[in-house]
């Protein structure tokens, strides 16, 4: 007991391995060996999500001895002898790492001068209390404001963080559809500190899927873009605050913010914003100005950076970069979509398809929660992991970030069809 089958062709099932994950808790080791790719499970898991394989894989190699140091990544200080006090000047290889990485996200997703580029500690749900600590002005006799469109359950739980600090108007909501900015712009505050979206909530699976029209006569936009960030271009110039988290397109372990420069200077942090939550602080302030090394509240979360660095390699490399990887996740998303619309009402999506999410397919299935519990526990049996709706929502979830492999796509809409003709008859 204990082992798993690889899979048989691109769309092929897998060996039952649910006696091998029931196994897998905490307190026992791992059933499974070490990495083996031909052993690489159908991963859906909605975060900390799947990484690509050649990812993993040169990680695992580069894991003992990073650059050379015989030492691993995860255990080099991102400290010199000099206090690391010359701006942007790399004097070992694990700062040098992380002045690539940024480059290198710099460089996929074409952020301007104008922007800095921040590796922070927190997940977005750090950032949901940042973002007001950082932008919101102090000392004024009306409480500050800020505008938040509401689309989903990410939005309200950024929004229970903002009525904290301030005063929160709703401009905008969006349940099945997001309309134009055209049309709710009116609602928004003139003098709202900024205006907060999300770009893809992952529990109703609602997307923007290009950048809203914006522009400077309207307060700054804030962008969590936490699970759609790496998967299109995007025009950063655009936003005043863009934040994501790890754990979807990018590895878990680190948050990138990045926040005009210009905002930074005009406005001061809350005085009770934690050092660890200072835009500033992570950026600019305790040693000379502008290095990426100065000022950093704590140790910078360096494995993640590291692993970010190494995703960005194969999205430019492997995938050719944001605008292949944009018709790449939109193609198969599409496909999944199909699988669910021409089901004759045995998996029903109600987003408008203008709306739906590439990253989080959502639907429920005719017969209810029995029949979707069902549908979880067999596709595990299948080797396809994770595709539980989430607590809030329910239903069922199927993720795409970009490290799930084409196969993993084929095998879950393969067990979608031989579902349904499995038990469609008893949930008529």
């Amino acid at each position: 007991a204990g082992g798993r089958a690889a899979s048989a062709g691109g769309g092929g099932t897998r060996a039952s391995a649910s006696a091998s994950a029931s196994a897998w808790a905490w307190g026992l080791a791992s059933p499974f060996p070490a990495l083996n790719a031909a052993r690489r499970a159908h991963n859906f898991s909605p975060g900390p999500g799947m990484l690509p394989t050649a990812v993993m894989e040169r990680a695992q190699r580069e894991f003992m001895d990073f650059a050379g140091m015989g030492m691993g990544v995860i255990e080099v200080t991102n400290l010199d002898a000099l206090g690391a006090s010359h701006p942007g000047v790399a004097k070992h290889p694990l700062q040098q790492m992380m002045l690539d990485t940024e480059r290198k996200l710099r460089e996929a997703l074409d952020v301007p001068e104008s922007h800095r580029v921040l590796f922070m500690h927190g997940g977005a749900v750090g950032q949901f209390s940042a973002v007001p600590l950082n932008l919101l002005p102090g000392g004024e006799a009306e409480p500050a404001r800020a505008d938040y469109v509401q689309m989903g359950f990410w939005t309200q739980r950024a929004m229970a963080e903002a009525e904290k600090y301030c005063d929160v108007h709703v401009p905008a909501t969006f349940e099945k559809a997001i309309l134009p900015v055209s049309e709710w712009r009116a609602n928004v505050r003139s003098d709202a500190a900024y205006v907060h979206l999300c770009a893809n909530e992952t529990v109703q699976g609602m997307e923007y899927h290009d950048d809203p029209e914006w522009d400077e006569s309207l307060p700054p936009l804030v962008l969590d873009a936490t699970s759609t960030l790496l998967s299109r271009p995007m025009d950063v110039a655009r936003y005043g605050v863009v934040y994501a988290s790890g754990g979807k397109n990018l590895p878990a372990g680190v948050c990138v913010v990045i926040v005009r420069e210009s905002l930074l200077k005009e406005r001061q942090a809350h005085p009770l914003c934690p050092q660890i939550m200072d835009y500033r602080m992570n950026g600019g302030g305790l040693m000379p100005s502008p290095s990426v090394f100065e000022s950093r509240p704590n140790t910078p979360p360096t494995f993640g950076v590291y692993m970010l660095g190494l995703v960005l390699d194969d999205l430019r490399d492997a995938k050719g970069g944001l605008h292949a990887v944009q018709e790449w996740v939109t193609a198969r998303a599409s496909r999944v979509y199909d699988a669910v619309d021409s089901s004759d009402g045995y998996y029903v999506n109600t987003v408008d398809a203008s709306a739906r999410s590439r990253m989080n397919v959502v639907f429920n299935i005719a017969g209810g929660k029995e029949v979707e519990r069902r549908f979880v526990a067999e596709a595990e049996a299948e080797g396809l992991f994770a595709l539980f709706g989430h607590p809030i929502g329910g239903g069922v979830r199927i993720t795409l970030y970009n490290g799930v492999p084409d196969a993993a796509v084929d095998a879950v809409i393969g067990f979608m069809q031989s579902f349904k003709a499995a038990n469609n008859s008893s949930a008529s």
